[in-house]
């Protein structure tokens, strides 16, 4: 019953919802540094945060065992907008780049002025890109070709050895459409209004790190199970962690862990349970910085900073 009252709270649609790409998991060695560049040059603003004395048993915080935290953040609600999990581990200093995950390309209104104000801020811009912290580039862009999108995250641009064969996978394993081929770059998405993904040709084949993170996507419960079936009759190394079944509040979540071919990692959720149980956990608070603080001080021995910036 009290499941059945919670569910009737959350639009009929995000029940029904379709595959999409929900968000992209940075692994952040400040996250202070970073929220105030999403929030000051980018306009983000925080979705919820979480804090985790443990590290997750799915590599959610890459393959660190360390406490850990995460924060959503992004321009609307995440069962019906695109979003960055910015990941911080604890006593993790630094990250070593990999040269896979390329950049983020946004379509803002003051796409200009948010470069300034990336200028402004010590980062370094170059056309419309900007670099902002750990080493993580964003295409910040005045208007898209895509009409009738009010998304701001317009694709995430990656390389690998053989875009087509990759863009294959994704067409046949999870039913994602390829939308454009244009000379060695291929562009996939679930539909044309959808985030998309670029994907470039590299030579060599880039090298991934735990910088490049991860790519989470909601699919439908029987979807995802269809994939986990097909992956583990032909493709079984591929399985990063098997079919998991959580019950949350709202209903059953599936999470299944993969990496795609050319070796991105891929963490595929149920768009049933998860919209509506992201949709409650929504309170747009920022960090604690004074339990963070003594978090940090109580692992690393070090001293507590006296003063945050207002987020």
């Amino acid at each position: 019953m009290l499941l059945q009252l919670l569910a009737a709270l959350v639009p009929a649609a995000s029940a029904q919802a379709g595959p999409r790409a929900i968000h992209w998991v940075q692994r952040v060695s400040s996250l202070e540094a970073t929220l105030n560049f999403t929030k000051s040059v980018l306009g983000m603003k925080v979705l919820r945060h979480e804090e985790n004395d443990a590290a997750c048993p799915l590599t959610c915080n890459g393959e660190f065992d360390t406490a850990w935290s995460k924060t959503m953040v992004g321009y609307g609600p995440e069962d019906t907008n695109y979003a960055l999990e910015l990941t911080y581990n604890y006593g993790i200093e630094s990250y070593e780049p990999g040269s896979g995950l390329q950049r983020f390309v946004l379509v803002l209104p003051d796409a200009v002025e948010a470069r300034g104000r990336a200028a402004a801020l010590g980062y370094a811009v170059a056309g419309a890109a900007v670099t902002g912290p750990d080493g993580y580039v964003y295409e910040l862009l005045s208007a898209s070709s895509r009409e009738g999108r009010d998304e701001p995250f317009d694709s995430v641009v990656l390389r690998a050895a053989d875009p087509s064969a990759l863009a294959a996978w994704y067409v046949s394993t999870l039913g994602m459409a390829l939308l454009s081929s244009e000379g060695t770059t291929v562009t996939m998405g679930f539909a044309a209004t959808d985030v998309l993904f670029r994907v470039e040709a590299a030579d060599p084949k880039p090298v991934l790190t735990q910088w490049e993170g991860r790519n989470a996507l909601a699919l439908p419960a029987a979807t995802i199970q269809s994939v986990h079936a097909q992956i583990k009759a032909h493709q079984p190394e591929l399985i990063l962690h098997d079919l998991r079944e959580l019950h949350e509040k709202l209903g059953t979540l599936y999470i299944l862990i993969l990496r795609d071919p050319a070796g991105y990692e891929l963490c595929l959720v149920s768009s049933e349970t998860f919209d509506p149980s992201v949709r409650a956990a929504t309170t747009y608070q920022a960090p604690d910085w004074g339990f963070r603080d003594d978090a940090l001080a109580a692992i690393t021995g070090g001293l507590s900073p006296a003063k945050h910036d207002e987020l």
